[in-house]
């Protein structure tokens, strides 16, 4: 549209030029009257201007086509060719590109592109429990460069606010919707998978590639996180709860242990000297006795002498009878 524009204004110009130079030109004829007073200087000098004009005209116009006819395009777009009359005539890959002037181009990113929605109070999911789900949905997607002509036919060049725009989050909420909150929860890594795998098959008709999609900073509405921190408390109260039962029952059992312990302890020791006490009795001896009480009274003496039939106790005063009497 501009080069067309440009073309009408160094059109008339061109031909103003030309109408300068051919009326000078006629006044120069004029001049070699008598009568006429118009100089051949100034006869020439409009000749010369009208030509100049009419050169400079064309030269600047040439060089004004030069500049819409080429084009840069980006590593990661690819441009789309547009005829005058609004229609697509093709696409132009990367590189310095030429058209014809009275065309134009769109350029169009088809590298890796990412779109965030926060889902906030204002604009929050809903789960089927009916509870509201706040949620930052991030998605990485790109199109295909062998078909973006097709989907600027079909949609235009405005596809990202009539596609994108527009599906991604209608596609989240109806997920949400088929999600308890718990659920939801519990199982974030499944509302992703499903977000994704969702959405991968609407946009691939359009050729559109879904590269990931990322659910952040998953919340709910103040009334739900209280209840939560309630629950959880009370889950904890009943732990620590289950923790005191199972202590005191530990503990009650190492004491059943000790006491049943102390008791074969005692049965054990007592089963011990009952035999011991029955072996001492096979083996139990008079002189036996004498020597045990001998001792038990006096364990460091080394001599001494006892009386015949006797018992015999240190440090008693008795006086041996030889005779044995």
């Amino acid at each position: 549209m501009g080069w067309i524009v440009l073309t009408v204004i160094f059109t008339i110009i061109f031909w103003l030029g030309i109408g300068l130079w051919l009326w000078g030109k006629a006044a120069k004829n004029a001049t070699d009257a008598p009568s006429n007073e118009y100089s051949s200087e100034k006869a020439s000098f409009t000749r010369w201007v009208g030509l100049g004009t009419a050169a400079a005209a064309v030269g600047v116009w040439l060089l004004v086509s030069l500049a819409f006819m080429v084009h840069t395009v980006g590593q990661r777009e690819v441009a789309i060719v547009y005829n005058f009359s609004g229609t697509i005539a093709g696409k132009k890959d990367p590189g310095v590109v030429q058209t014809w002037p009275w065309q134009h181009v769109k350029k169009e990113n088809v590298g890796i592109q990412h779109n965030e929605w926060d889902f906030g109070q204002a604009n929050s999911a809903v789960s089927k429990d009916q509870q509201k789900i706040f949620a930052k949905l991030a998605v990485n997607y790109q199109i295909d460069s062998a078909n973006v002509v097709d989907l600027y036919d079909r949609v235009g060049p405005a596809w990202k606010a009539i596609i994108i725009e527009a599906r991604v989050p209608q596609v989240f909420k109806e997920i949400t919707a088929t999600f308890n909150t718990p659920r939801i929860t519990e199982e974030r890594a499944e509302l992703r998978e499903q977000t994704r795998t969702r959405l991968i098959a609407e946009l691939e008709q359009y050729d559109i590639k879904v590269i990931d999609v990322f659910i952040t900073n998953l919340g709910f509405s103040d009334q739900y996180s209280q209840s939560i921190e309630e629950k959880q408390k009370q889950v904890q109260d009943a732990l620590r709860a289950q923790a005191k039962v199972a202590q005191v029952e530990a503990e009650a059992r190492q004491r059943v242990a000790e006491a049943e312990g102390e008791a074969k302890s005692n049965v054990a020791r007592a089963r011990g000297e009952a035999t011991a006490n029955r072996l001492r009795q096979r083996s139990l001896t008079p002189l036996l006795v004498k020597l045990e009480a001998i001792k038990a009274l006096n364990p460091n003496v080394e001599v001494i002498i006892c009386p015949p039939q006797s018992v015999c106790i240190p440090n008693t005063g008795i006086i041996p009878n030889p005779g044995g009497n």
